[in-house]
């Protein structure tokens, strides 16, 4: 295997997020649900992706962590009520529509986004640097490619 170059910052932000969004963090999170967390509170794998998703978009409506994530929205409301009795979320009401509520981090939620990106952050640095970024774009597209043919195949 050739010595790979160190990844950009750029390349670095857009893996961890493809691990976040495409829930190859999966495997990664699943074995380190169980690790010392210190005092933060242990989650599940879906609350450590919607704290994760939270924290990277503060303001997030439920309804785009709904689709994103592919959850029903009476699933996800019972995950942020689960994450609001941990004080780790919060809803704001929308000044514009008070129909709409944002999602926010509240402190310790930010402690908690904070611990489980730098270990997504690490597994995506380690796959840079172990693969080339062509065959990570490759798998990118062809990921996109039958996600839109099976949404379409599923609509028509």
């Amino acid at each position: 295997m050739t010595q790979q170059a160190q990844p950009s910052q750029a390349d670095i932000a857009r893996m961890t997020t493809l691990l976040i969004h495409g829930h190859l963090a999966d495997i990664y999170a699943l074995q380190k649900v169980n690790m010392d967390v210190g005092n933060l509170p242990k989650l599940g794998l879906r609350d450590i992706l919607l704290v994760t998703q939270i924290g990277l978009e503060p303001g997030i409506t439920s309804s785009k962590l709904s689709h994103l994530f592919r959850m029903s929205s009476p699933l996800l409301s019972t995950r942020i009520t689960a994450l609001m009795k941990l004080n780790l979320v919060q809803q704001v009401e929308d000044t514009k529509d008070r129909r709409v509520h944002n999602l926010k981090l509240l402190a310790s939620g930010k402690k908690v986004y904070q611990f489980w990106y730098k270990r997504i952050e690490a597994l995506a640095i380690n796959i840079l640097m172990t693969h080339p970024l062509e065959d990570m774009n490759q798998m990118e597209e062809r990921i996109e490619f039958i996600l839109e043919s099976v949404q379409s195949g599923l609509i028509n």
